[in-house]
């Protein structure tokens, strides 16, 4: 069995991580797989998909342009690649992510007797949309997968798809297990002080009017607590500095910007975690990295925020009501053997159900089963 990813963009996106790692687990797997990308078009200092693909030794095959940004002489030039690079290394199955890859893909390979099956993943927070050209694409797929029970229902009732051609897979993480520096000195953080962690794009989407409101109510009963706030966006003004000046709570609330060297450190310094709605792609990594690190949860009832944190368990999960929101916040806060246990109980979940190696043994499942059905 053959397997070519295919994943349009040079980014490291959301749904790049994932993707990536996906395939690193596949060859660990001993799965003959190798995955197509953008190259990168310009001299950029952060990670790429070209570099994390690099650093982990995964086959890899560079030769397609997959310009998410339409271009009529990109998109006929990969037409032909993909169909040539197909036949000559006698692909079995094409594994798409992204909606230009997978309509890039279902082009190239319309024709032909023995084409490769198309799969498709969605990493959608919302699901695929349904409208009819997703609806014709799925009816040329073979095979959808998704990370989450709910989205997958969308998707079914969607596109109307038989419960044989899908499959649900667990998220993966890589579990941090590397030194940790004590950041709250660098980051004007007293001993004393309880921290609640914020991570993402800092965009006005992303419900942290919500998280903000319920920290004035925490704070206005509760002393010695910090909120950290970690990411950044063009649209932080909007998102976040002026509903902060708007509540009057800015000297407890820290902006810590966009870490990459220190990142596991400032989650250390989090007593507990806060998210209302995922990114884009729906899979909430920062939730999962911050629970794999031992530090609990609270998450709204959006999305698939449900399925990652069980009530109760290792975090709380709420509606979207600040006052509810922070009363979980002083429970956890107030109580350490809770927060103790949550955040063990958080931390094992990463270990046991969300390691790529679980990922890859089902994904190489499905593939077979589909072949077979072929």
């Amino acid at each position: 069995m053959k397997i070519l990813q295919l994943f349009s963009d040079w980014k490291w996106t959301g749904p790049a991580e994932p993707v990536v790692s996906l395939c690193e687990a596949l060859t660990k797997e001993g799965a003959d797989i190798t995955i197509a990308y953008r190259k990168t078009p310009i001299d950029f200092p952060e990670r790429t998909v070209e570099k994390e693909v690099k650093s982990r030794g995964i086959k890899h095959h560079d030769g397609f342009r997959l310009n998410r940004y339409f271009s009529f002489k990109d998109w006929l030039f990969d037409q032909r690649a993909i169909r040539s690079y197909c036949a000559e290394n006698k692909i079995d199955i094409v594994h798409t992510n992204l909606s230009h890859d997978h309509f890039t893909a279902l082009f190239s390979l319309k024709n032909g007797k023995n084409r490769p099956l198309i799969i498709r993943t969605d990493h959608k927070r919302d699901g695929m949309p349904a409208n009819m050209f997703m609806n014709w694409a799925m009816t040329k797929t073979k095979g959808l997968v998704t990370y989450s029970k709910k989205i997958m229902e969308k998707d079914r009732r969607s596109f109307n798809l038989p419960e044989e051609r899908t499959c649900i897979i667990p998220p993966g993480i890589k579990v941090y297990n590397g030194s940790i520096k004590d950041m709250k000195g660098d980051l004007g953080i007293a001993t004393e002080e309880k921290v609640i962690g914020v991570i993402g794009r800092l965009k006005p989407d992303r419900g942290y009017d919500l998280i903000l409101k319920a920290f004035k109510i925490l704070r206005s009963h509760m002393e010695n607590v910090k909120l950290l706030i970690m990411g950044r966006s063009s649209q932080v003004e909007k998102s976040i500095k002026q509903p902060l000046a708007d509540l009057g709570i800015e000297k407890d609330v820290i902006l810590a910007g966009y870490i990459i060297d220190e990142y596991f450190s400032v989650i250390s310094t989090f007593d507990v975690f806060v998210m209302m709605r995922a990114g884009s792609d729906g899979t909430a990594r920062a939730l999962r990295e911050v629970m794999s690190m031992g530090v609990p949860a609270i998450v709204s009832d959006s999305g698939m925020l449900p399925e990652l944190v069980t009530d109760g368990v290792d975090g709380f999960v709420v509606e979207h009501n600040e006052a509810l929101l922070a009363e979980r916040l002083r429970q956890v806060l107030k109580d350490d053997n809770m927060r103790a246990a949550f955040g063990a109980r958080a931390r094992e979940k990463a270990i046991k159900e969300w390691d790529y190696s679980i990922q890859a043994k089902k994904i190489l499942g499905f593939y077979e089963k589909l072949l077979k059905g072929r």
